[in-house]
């Protein structure tokens, strides 16, 4: 990586905007101003710079069973981080991407969690097929929103709390996952680390496309359900055979019918396979379905549900076995703590002269795990962006400077409450 040795630097001279800005802990709302508009303006001078930064990101392939393309973003990051007197340490998987936590310690405060991955959706190759491109406001590429330019937006953001001589804190950690995109997780164990003594989670997924920031999200988990039946011919002796495509089908049907019987329900079968051949009776077939939901208790209720219409078959002699799959997402729940970071992230905004409100989505996010160890989340605090997963996947440059502000904000309220 080239540019390491340009970014490595723990501090550039910081603009003349910031250096009267004096904050302590507990400061002013006047105070809190001047921090987060001299982050803004400090981010907004070096968009060329984060620009190319965000092209040599998003040209390694990072798919989540891509270890050597995630383990070179780990080093990308880790040195970045280094260079801002962050204690970087990449955590080593044998068989998955590393994952990474920089620290940085403060004079005094509280310690804020920063949560993000490196891992995204598209196969090797497609780095280099689609190389980011500017058109305007708007920046396209693989990961540039999901989440990479997102990263990069926090990296300025800490960057710009560095060069202000910002230290009222105990520590800002910063942990960068490279599984959050697939189901099979292996870095709970580093989520649960630094979630240990945080008092606030901001989780860097993009801002939702009208500007929203995300306050709860909807539990997520897998099902798999497998039909076996007995195979025949299909035109000699058809009678003998159990139809287990017919049955899976009848299943499908029953469960979709479930979407909405509790509330933020829903259930999509996204995946089904079975047969060999036209003219054989098929003995098997699977199907997966996703299930998204509010309440643990209500994930609970809608698979007791599942086995009961289980019950109800179509072609008696079918057998039928339901498995979830290990690893799920519980949900990113609203709590009051939770709640008054979206406030405090609403009066930030109106610092900075703009508006955000805060939403429930049914998408998954590593928020769930924060909360899940009792850490007050916000999540959606990332620049803005969209089409996520897709070849349209864009972000706003525009929104870079005044997110990256938004971020700084939040860890100087949450460090000094």
């Amino acid at each position: 990586m080239k540019t390491w040795a340009i970014y490595t630097l723990t501090c550039i001279a910081f603009s003349s905007i910031l250096d009267c800005i004096v904050v302590t802990d507990g400061g002013s709302s006047m105070e809190l101003q001047s921090l987060v508009t001299g982050v803004e303006e400090y981010t907004r001078q070096r968009l060329s710079q984060y620009i190319e930064e965000l092209r040599e990101l998003c040209a390694i392939d990072s798919d989540s069973y891509h270890k050597p393309g995630l383990d070179e973003l780990a080093l990308f990051l880790a040195a970045r981080m280094r260079g801002l007197g962050m204690h970087a340490t990449i955590i080593e998987r044998e068989s998955w991407g590393n994952d990474l936590l920089g620290v940085l310690r403060g004079n005094g405060g509280a310690n804020v969690l920063l949560l993000g991955h490196i891992d995204t959706v598209y196969p090797v190759g497609i780095a280099t097929a689609r190389p980011v491109r500017v058109e305007g406001d708007i920046v396209y590429g693989p990961g540039v929103c999901d989440m990479k330019g997102c990263i990069l937006s926090a990296i300025y953001a800490i960057e710009a709390l560095v060069a202000s001589n910002y230290h009222a804190f105990g520590e800002i950690r910063f942990l960068c996952v490279s599984d959050e995109e697939i189901n099979t997780r292996h870095s709970h164990d580093v989520v649960e680390q630094a979630c240990d003594n945080a008092r606030g989670a901001l989780v860097l997924e993009a801002a939702r496309s009208n500007g929203d920031i995300v306050s709860a999200r909807k539990g997520h988990t897998w099902y798999r359900l497998t039909a076996q039946g007995r195979s025949a011919h299909a035109g000699v002796e058809p009678e003998k055979g159990h139809n287990a495509v017919v049955e899976l089908a009848h299943q499908v049907m029953q469960f979709q019918n479930l979407n909405g019987w509790l509330e933020g329900i829903t259930v999509n079968a996204g995946v089904i396979s079975g047969g060999t051949l036209p003219n054989v009776v098929p003995d098997l077939a699977q199907a997966q379905f996703d299930l998204r939901f509010l309440r643990e208790e209500d994930r609970i209720a809608t698979e007791r549900r599942f086995h009961e219409l289980m019950m109800q078959k179509r072609i008696p002699n079918v057998e039928l076995t339901l498995e979830r799959a290990p690893d799920s997402k519980a949900p990113m729940v609203q709590t009051p703590e939770s709640l008054n970071l979206a406030y405090q992230a609403q009066q930030i905004a109106g610092l900075l002269g703009f508006s955000v409100q805060h939403v429930l989505t049914g998408g998954a996010s590593d928020a769930s795990l924060a909360t899940s160890h009792g850490v007050p989340a916000l999540d959606g605090l990332g620049p803005i962006g969209g089409r996520d997963h897709s070849p349209d996947e864009y972000l706003l440059l525009s929104s870079v400077a005044p997110r990256a502000a938004l971020l700084a904000g939040l860890i100087a309220s949450i460090a000094g409450a």
